[in-house]
């Protein structure tokens, strides 16, 4: 006959198992609860913090010794952009937050080139960094700084990894269905930009053209000179700028990086005329934002076009290397006659327009001599 005792040991062995069994559905039940915060995000920067905090308090209640902090790192290798979001109660030192975005960074780019997708995971001071999933053009980090070993059990941190992935992967298809469907509006805002105003400013470009030609021919209308060469300036200006828009557009659409986005804009021109181009790219990873990118292109583009319709050279040059401090500089330069600023026509806009542009992301816009002969325009971007 069993003893009290064996009893009593046995019917606390079932009260553990019970409260173990409910311990695990109430820890899946919160995993499950997370999935469904990351998939349904609208905003990230605003929603991350909010989760995290949420998650941070969470994990206190299932585990009273638990005292690390749970981040998340989105890294973008194409313009070396990084972002740490972390609990709205969490601090993190200045210095932390650049030695970790600086390892990320350079790891999320060695990925990218070797094209090896594996979970990774390297220790980083007092943090442990593991890469979570890789999207189109982000990599997506968890980051947990280490307080004590044993206060989150890594079991339950790995069940933790498999459901902020699963959520972020939901969430990340979801901006990626978003993205194509802004792509194909694109795509037809670029089609009916040239199937309709193009055409209309081609026609009404030509015609102007002809009205002016008509007045500097015939004395009759000598009075309508000016206003007519004003008009046939206007109109070509206005196709013109209607023409880069939708290059544009195709280069956003065809989801380019720079470097691609430039060498496809090279051969455009490069097809356009009897002028040897040639791009010298000294720098391995451009760490310009979409916004620069655009800027930097439109520059690019109306820099070689004056280069093709004025300049009379055979021979030019894109050369992109990196300042001292850190920076970014393109200079396209040219053999051919030069540029004479005293002497720009009054109706002519591009250059003021590029350097527009070029103060719209703070950088530095210059015309100057090629020696021994030719143009320069030299752009300086400070990254910071």
């Amino acid at each position: 006959m069993k003893s009290w005792q064996y009893w009593f040991s046995k019917r606390s062995q079932f009260k553990d198992l019970e409260q173990q069994d409910l311990f695990t559905c109430q820890f899946d039940l919160f995993r499950t609860h997370l999935q469904l915060q990351l998939a349904q995000m609208e905003n990230a920067s605003e929603a991350l913090p909010i989760f995290l905090q949420h998650l941070q308090q969470q994990l206190s209640q299932f585990f009273q010794t638990y005292q690390g902090q749970y981040s998340l790192v989105f890294c973008y290798p194409f313009t070396q952009e990084c972002f740490i979001y972390h609990a709205q109660t969490q601090h993190m030192l200045r210095y932390d937050i650049e030695v970790i975005q600086q390892t990320l960074r350079n790891d999320s780019a060695h990925v990218t080139q070797t094209n090896r997708a594996e979970k990774r995971q390297i220790d980083i001071l007092s943090y442990q960094a593991k890469l979570l999933l890789t999207g189109h053009d982000l990599m997506i980090w968890r980051l947990y700084k280490i307080h004590s070993p044993i206060e989150l059990p890594s079991h339950y941190m790995q069940l933790l990894d498999q459901s902020l992935e699963q959520g972020l992967q939901i969430w990340l298809q979801q901006q990626d269905k978003l993205h194509s469907i802004l792509l194909e509006e694109r795509k037809e805002v670029a089609a009916e930009l040239h199937d309709s105003i193009a055409q209309i400013l081609g026609f009404l470009r030509i015609k102007s053209a002809q009205l002016h030609k008509q007045c500097k021919d015939n004395t009759e209308y000598a009075a309508l000179l000016d206003t007519s060469s004003e008009l046939a300036s206007y109109t070509h200006y206005a196709y013109q700028q209607t023409r880069e828009l939708i290059t544009a557009s195709r280069l956003a659409y065809q989801e380019l990086d720079f470097s691609s986005a430039l060498k496809k804009v090279i051969q455009e021109f490069e097809h356009q005329s009897s002028i040897s181009f040639e791009l010298d790219n000294r720098i391995p990873q451009f760490k310009v934002n979409a916004k620069q990118a655009v800027q930097l292109l439109y520059i690019i583009r109306e820099s070689l076009s004056n280069i093709v319709r004025h300049s009379h050279a055979s021979a030019a040059q894109i050369r992109l290397e990196s300042l001292a401090s850190g920076g970014l500089q393109i200079c396209i330069s040219d053999d051919g006659r030069g540029l004479d600023l005293s002497q720009k026509r009054s109706d002519s806009f591009g250059l003021e327009i590029m350097c527009e542009r070029a103060e719209r992301i703070g950088a530095e816009l210059t015309f100057g001599p090629n020696l021994p002969h030719g143009t320069c325009v030299l752009l300086k971007l400070d990254y910071s």
